[in-house]
Formats: structure tokens, sequence, C-alpha cells
């Protein structure tokens, strides 16, 4: 049998190490010359009177340089498990720091010692945003290798084989190209396996399943479909390969949850997955509410020149209103005026069934788009291909009713199409952008459309909401999928 020798993720995380060594080392360096103007060796400690220690701001930027790398080692920032693709890897990276400033604190008021708190803070700001512009950077270069073969996690799938077929479509059309299904396994007694890029099949024994996973660099076995009957079987597969570098894992009969939303549980000696619910509460929102208001005053402050102009052209071009305003549906079902540039001719709404009849619904049966619709104004098409339209929004989340990312505010009509699932939408507050306009805008059929809002609610977060505002910069910028 052929040895297949793929480049290891090992290899990756052990890449990524180094660049963390690098990007925290050189921003240190950074942060120190710009702090202070200057640079010299490393001076003695100083006794400040018989209750204060000074320490020289070299000293302090190494101790917390080696506290930073043991930091995000600690907390697993490089686990093979989620580095290149989950996001637990960046929530991770901002607990380390976190943790390395509050280590930091502690020692300075404990044993009373004066650092620069310009400095560390400083330190700490740019060093976090430095760590994750570098990890993000590192996953677009893993994503480039893997379309070319290299950094996948090789997969075996073991259950009933209608399932493991469906099993192995996702896995291959997975959006990262993170897995590479091997071959699938069925049966009981006698185990099938069934090499899935030759479709070449063989019967064996399970003592031997570990040799053969290991034949192939298999670095994980998922099983698919739980029953009273199969859950002998899963328990004897995981002993098979205990103690092997091979991870097990068990597919949930729940599908389309969170990570973060499952922990296991143990009742009456049985272990289980625990899924919390969808709550827009608690601190995690607290924060999301006042960074929306503080985005918000600041973006308003920043575009007040462009919505004025764009006031002054809407009012000169035909006299009509400057703003457009409508009933839509808010979070837990409340109404809300939203308020944007109006981009269309007065009366337009008066023309919408008649338009609707007479061209049909362009992207879906739902909502009502069309590429060239003839209501919009010249002005109008301008500030929708750049989305000038939607500024006026920001004064929607200072009011509360909206958020700054959320799924797309909905009319009535739009909601009473929903169906059980898509009324999880109303769980968050509408955003002004969201997964929707960084997956594909007008381009994405209804059911795309609410997957991605979906996916939002189940995640949503601070550090979710600031990656879906840098992507929405970048695509409003390139224009795409606006009209």
């Amino acid at each position: 049998m052929k040895q297949i020798k793929p480049t290891s993720m090992r290899a990756y995380a052990a890449a990524v190490g180094l660049l963390d060594f690098i990007v925290l080392t050189v921003t240190t360096l950074i942060t120190y010359v710009l702090t202070y103007q200057t640079f010299r060796l490393l001076d003695p400690i100083e006794a400040s009177g018989t209750l204060r220690i000074e320490i020289d701001p070299q000293a302090v930027g190494l101790t917390m340089l080696g506290t930073w790398l043991i930091a995000l080692a600690v907390f697993k920032t490089r686990d093979t498990k989620v580095i290149g693709s989950d996001f637990l890897e960046y929530r991770r990276i901002v607990n380390a720091s976190l943790t390395v400033l509050g280590l930091l604190a502690f020692n300075s008021l404990f044993f009373k010692v004066d650092v620069s708190r310009v400095f560390v803070t400083s330190l700490i700001v740019f060093g976090l945003l430095a760590l994750l512009l570098e990890r993000r950077i590192a996953r677009a270069w893993l994503k480039r290798q893997r379309l070319q073969g290299r950094f996948k996690k090789r997969i075996v799938v073991y259950g009933p084989e209608e399932l493991t077929v469906e099993s192995v479509e996702r896995l291959s059309n997975n959006k990262d190209h993170e897995f590479e299904p091997v071959f699938t396994i069925s049966g009981t007694k006698q185990l099938k396996l069934k090499m899935i890029a030759t479709g070449e099949e063989k019967e064996f024994e399970l003592q031997d399943l570990p040799e053969i996973c290991k034949a192939h660099n298999v670095e994980l076995l998922k099983v698919v479909g739980s029953s009273a009957t199969s859950a002998d079987m899963h328990k004897r597969l995981y002993w098979a390969l205990d103690g092997h570098d091979i991870s097990f894992v068990v597919s949930p009969a729940i599908t389309g949850v969170s990570s973060s939303k499952l922990t296991t549980r143990v009742i009456a000696g049985t272990p289980l997955l625990e899924i919390s619910s969808t709550k827009f509460s608690g601190p995690q929102y607290a924060i999301k509410t006042v960074f929306d208001f503080v985005f918000s005053l600041v973006a308003l402050i920043l575009v007040s020149p462009i919505m004025l102009v764009t006031a002054i052209a809407i009012r000169l071009h035909d006299g009509g209103p400057v703003f457009f305003k409508q009933t839509r549906v808010g979070v837990r079902g409340q109404d809300f005026q939203i308020l944007k540039f109006r981009s269309m001719k007065v009366g337009a709404e008066k023309e919408f069934e008649q338009l609707a009849e007479q061209v049909g619904y362009e992207i879906n049966a739902v909502q009502f788009k069309l590429k060239d619709d003839p209501r919009v104004t010249s002005i109008g098409k301008f500030i929708r291909k750049t989305s000038i339209d939607e500024l006026p929004q920001f004064i929607n989340v200072l009011k509360g009713d909206m958020s700054v990312v959320g799924p797309r505010p909905h009319v009535h009509k739009e909601v009473e199409a929903y169906d059980d699932h898509a009324v999880r939408r109303l769980l968050v507050k509408p955003g002004i952008t969201g997964p929707w306009q960084v997956g594909g805008r007008s381009e994405l059929t209804w059911e795309e459309s609410v997957s991605l809002d979906l996916n939002y609610v189940e995640q949503w977060g601070l550090l979710v909401d600031i990656s879906i505002i840098l992507k929405t910069a970048i695509v409003v910028f390139a224009r795409s999928g606006s009209y």
C-alpha cells in the first residue's frame, strides 16, 4: 500500500508559532520606540523608597513578550483542531492577551511596581491587532495551499451508507477546503471499507482499523447516525482507536448549532451535549450595545459631509424628500421606521404591485429585486452602488432599533413568508450590514440569505461583528452585488 504524506497541520501550527514570536517581538520594539522616542539596553531595577519599585520599560516589554507567548500556548491558540478554520482561534487569542494584561495589573498592584500605562496599553492593543492580522493572513495563505491539496485533514466517516455519502459530500464541499475524506466504513461484525477516490471496497476486522488509518495518514474518524443498536459499535470503534493519534468525533443528531453553544454535561453517569439557548441579553449584549452606539456616533460624524452632499443632490434632482422611511420588522417582531436616502422617484411604492406583476421577482419569490429597476433615479443608482443610501441607518442604531451588524431587516410581507426556522432571524436586532452584505448581497437567493443570517444568530458577538464590518468595507469598496 502506497504511503501518502500530505503536509501536516502540525507544520502549519509550528510556523504560526514562529510568526507569533516575530510579530510580538517587532510590535514590542516598535511600541517602545514610538512611546519613548529612544532605545536603550536594559537598565537595572531601581527601588523607589521602601514602598514602590520602578522597572525599566525594556524589562516590562520583555516580561510581557515572554508572558504573552506562554499565554498563547496555554490557551491553545495553535491547537490543530481549531487553528486555520475555527473562529475559536481568534477568541482564544483575545482571551490570552487579556490574561497578560490582567496578570500585569495584578502584579503591579500586589507588588507595588510602577509601569508605564501608556506603554502597556499601547503594546496590548497593537500586539493584539497584529496577532489577529497575522492569523488572518496566515489563514488566507492556508486556504490557497488547501486548494492545491496541502494541509488538509484526512478524515474517515463511519455509519450507514446513505449518511456517509451525505457527510462526505458536505466535507468535500467545505468552503475552506479543510477536510479530505479518504474512505468510508460501514457494518458491525464485519466492517466494509470503501475508498472514495477509486470506489475500491474490501472487508477488514476491527482490530486492523488503527493500522489502516495510519497507512492513509488519517487524523480523524467521524461517526454519523446514532441509535440504541449502534451505541455499542461506536464504543468499540472508540476503544479500537484509543491510544492512537487519531481523533474520534461523533456527529450529534441536531446540526446547525454554533460550537460556542455546545457543552458537555453528565446526567446519571451519561455524558450528554447541552445546547445553550440564544439570548440577546447579558454582558455580551451590553458590550455590543455600547459598541453600536460609539461606532454609529463616530461614523455619523465622519460621513456627515457625504450625507450633506447627498441630501442636497437628491433635493435638487427632483425636489422630492431626501429620506425614505419604511416600516420594517425588528427584534422580537417589533415594528420600526427604517431611514434611508431616497434612491427612487417619488411615488415608487405605488408602482410596486404593477411592476412585480409585469416583471416578476428576479432574485427569489420573497424579496423583490431588479437589476434594472425603472423606479431608481440616476442619483439613486450611484448611492445604491456605493451603499451611501444606507448611511442614515446609523440614526436607527442610535435610537436602538437596529445594530451595526445583524440580519437584514425585512418588511411585513417578507416576514409573513418566513418558515419556522427563518423566524429565528428576529431573535437579534437587524443590522446595517451583516453576513448577507459580505456573502453576496442582492445576488443571494432567499435560502442562502436566511442560512447566513441564522448562522449569525447562532454565533453573534463583538469579534464576529468586527470581522463583518471589516469585510463590509472591502465589499463596498469593490461595489459588488449591489443594485
